[in-house]
């Protein structure tokens, strides 16, 4: 026989707050939680703290990789020019001495030859100290050049990465029927195809203790099967949207900032990619609406015009 239902049940359990990852309680401002390249504003320091490398040289721009390369490969020749230069210019069979700025390109020359395994025969080197500076170099050479170097523009080139171009600003619209919204757009800087994208939207407020506040947003439409042309994430903001009846000058009191996430498949790579972004109060455009960033070809094809997504005028 069941016991008969109790008179007073426990109530609902407390819902704890949401916290997407960053944290809630915090003892003073802090910049953006996401950049607009995705990473975050987290510094790691300690005794235990491991930096990675391979990771950092994985990660880091074209630009700053290629001029970091250069730099190393610069060092290496200068480190072991003046090692020759220690030993004596003439152990370096081949090499005719000139002065000290002649000495040094005709080192600087030898061990370019040597560290990329080149060997043009025109200097070698002559003696045992010369000979083993040569060895240790060419082991630095095919170790620098063949394993390492090898491996990681590999690994930029293999990386999938999604190219995700997202609107310069989000703007507060407004919809036909007078309901407001908040908007951004988005678009595939690649030529690659992109299918069953996903998006996910938060808003965080600065509460008056200096606590972090989370809720995520409901979007119009949170997946599109196909991304070939720009997609427009819409939030209405209903009584029900957290953004109701909040002005700018309430955005920027509460230091407020969408936290976006989207996610898709990447055809090419066959592999799910991600990108990140964020929008800061500041970033907000009031009373605007986009304009269409497309047109028609004469041939039929759509153009999808890149530069335009950030484009937008009054409503």
């Amino acid at each position: 026989m069941l016991p008969p239902p109790s008179a007073n049940p426990a109530p609902p359990a407390v819902q704890p707050p949401l916290d997407p990852g960053f944290g809630v309680k915090y003892t003073r401002p802090t910049k953006r939680n996401i950049n607009h390249d995705g990473t975050f504003n987290v510094r790691r320091q300690g005794r235990s703290y491991r930096p990675d490398l391979f990771q950092w040289l994985i990660t880091m721009s074209w630009g700053r990789f290629m001029g970091l390369l250069l730099l190393v490969f610069v060092a290496l020749n200068v480190l072991f020019a003046g090692l020759y230069l220690l030993i004596g210019i003439e152990h370096l069979k081949g090499a005719e001495p000139g002065g000290w700025g002649m000495d040094f390109l005709s080192a600087m020359y030898f061990s370019v030859q040597t560290l990329t395994t080149v060997g043009y025969g025109t200097i070698a080197p002559e003696g045992v100290a010369a000979g083993f500076v040569a060895s240790v170099e060419a082991l630095v050479g095919v170790l620098f050049t063949f394993a390492l170097l090898t491996g990681v523009f590999y690994g930029r080139f293999s990386r999938p990465t999604a190219r995700i171009l997202f609107s310069r600003q989000a703007i507060i619209s407004q919809r036909p029927s007078g309901t407001p919204t908040l908007q951004f757009r988005i678009a595939n800087q690649r030529h690659s195809t992109l299918v069953e994208m996903k998006a996910k939207v938060l808003v965080m407020f600065v509460q008056e203790d200096g606590n972090r506040h989370y809720e995520a947003l409901a979007l119009e439409r949170k997946t599109v099967d196909f991304f070939p042309l720009n997609w427009t994430l819409v939030h209405d903001i209903t009584p029900e949207s957290p953004l109701h009846g909040l002005t700018a000058e309430d955005y920027q009191a509460r230091s407020l900032e969408l936290l976006i996430l989207i996610k898709g498949y990447d055809d090419t790579f066959a592999q799910n990619v991600h990108a990140r972004n964020s929008y800061r109060y500041d970033e907000i455009e009031w009373n605007r609406r986009y304009t269409r960033p497309y047109h028609i070809a004469e041939d039929g094809v759509i153009v999808l015009d890149l530069d335009k997504l950030h484009e937008t005028e009054a409503l």
